[in-house]
């Protein structure tokens, strides 16, 4: 008999914790009946993109409702029979851990650095730190995307409990469309992909591409996002080589046509956008933040996302580097292929289940 996850989120709105939970739910339904609870009602993804057995929505409109949506969630749990929680992103889990009791398993998944985001960057930081500690016990497993985002996590709270580091994957579209490198003759051309936001740092672009005036080199930027007004104002006062192309669902049928992908973030968690085009044979320029060393295997031209002139300085090199950057797609395409893939995620996804849900099997 199938045992039951439930799965807490705060909602199912197309993001990188989102896409990666729903990208693993037809094969993880083979094993398990399934349950999705959400903090809000939004949903992005398709009826043929979602697999489950019950879908809920706890309605959480300001964060003072946790406490009546942990006690929806609570009555979820107990008339659904539910063997493993399984929460992500830091309300859910919040929630999720003010909701279980000891009986039933818990695991969270961690998603960022969260000294420098949401300890730091919102006026009730030092509260969702208080918070964090508060409710994390030793009953509860946890998941990290990176090793960086797990020591971080340890410095920040305390490791209490079991521990993984899973990596993020990137899905088999990317695998299947990887390119034979070849630069552009004459022009260099660079692609970001993530949503336009501060953390994702794109005014290092604006501020760097101040300095190209007149060189051959243009980068297009695929997302959307609070930020789009004041980039495109800038872009079109100084008359720059960028472009906001707005959302793109298949961005591997787009990024063969680049030179290189930038993520210029001051702050990630795994950057799955880097991994993504790793995979299809793209050379990477990265921000200089352990994160994206990690996930790259430090494959890649990196620079200080605080300092524009590093980035020109990047950018520039690339143009002298034609053998290098050959040398870097075939490198990255490896590194991807032995860390990235799909199954590799879900045989260490349920292998985890398997040995939290059953701990005496682990232990013989």
């Amino acid at each position: 008999m199938k045992k039951t996850i439930l799965y807490i989120i705060d909602s199912l709105e197309r993001g990188g914790a989102e896409v990666l939970l729903v990208s693993s739910l037809k094969e993880i339904h083979q094993r398990f009946n399934i349950i999705i609870v959400t903090l809000r009602p939004q949903i992005s993804f398709s009826d043929n993109e979602l697999f489950y057995d019950k879908i809920f929505c706890l309605d959480m409109r300001k964060k003072i409702d946790i406490f009546h949506g942990a006690s929806k969630l609570r009555k979820i749990i107990s008339e659904n029979q539910v063997d493993l929680i399984h929460s992500t992103l830091f309300w859910s889990v919040i929630t999720a851990r003010l909701a279980v009791t000891k009986k039933i398993k818990h695991i969270f998944s961690l998603a960022t650095i969260m000294s420098s985001g949401l300890y730091t960057t919102k006026w009730y930081s030092s509260y969702t730190r208080w918070l964090d500690r508060l409710t994390y016990s030793k009953n509860q497993a946890l998941i990290s995307p990176t090793k960086e985002v797990l020591t971080d996590f340890d410095n920040s709270i305390g490791i209490k409990g079991e521990k993984k580091v899973i990596y993020n994957f990137v899905k088999d579209d990317f695998f299947e469309n990887e390119i034979e490198y070849r630069p552009t003759p004459g022009r260099l051309k660079l692609v970001a992909v993530g949503n336009l936001k501060s953390v994702k740092n794109y005014q290092l672009i604006i501020d760097a591409f101040k300095l190209m005036q007149g060189r051959p080199i243009s980068i297009d930027i695929y997302g959307e996002g609070p930020d789009k007004e004041i980039l495109q104002k800038q872009i079109s006062q100084y008359d720059l080589p960028i472009r906001l192309m707005g959302a793109e669902e298949k961005i591997y049928e787009i990024l063969p046509y680049y030179d290189a992908f930038v993520m210029c973030s001051i702050l990630e968690g795994f950057g799955i956008a880097a991994a993504e085009a790793m995979a299809m044979g793209l050379p990477l320029l990265l921000s200089d933040i352990k994160p994206l060393r990690e996930i790259s295997h430090n494959n890649a031209i990196f620079f200080n996302p605080y300092d524009p002139h590093t980035f020109f300085d990047a950018v520039l090199s690339l143009e002298d580097k034609a053998k290098d950057l050959k040398e870097i797609s075939e490198r990255g395409k490896k590194i991807a292929k032995e860390n990235y893939t799909k199954e590799k995620y879900l045989n260490q996804l349920l292998n985890y289940y398997d040995e939290i849900l059953n701990p005496n099997e682990k232990l013989n």
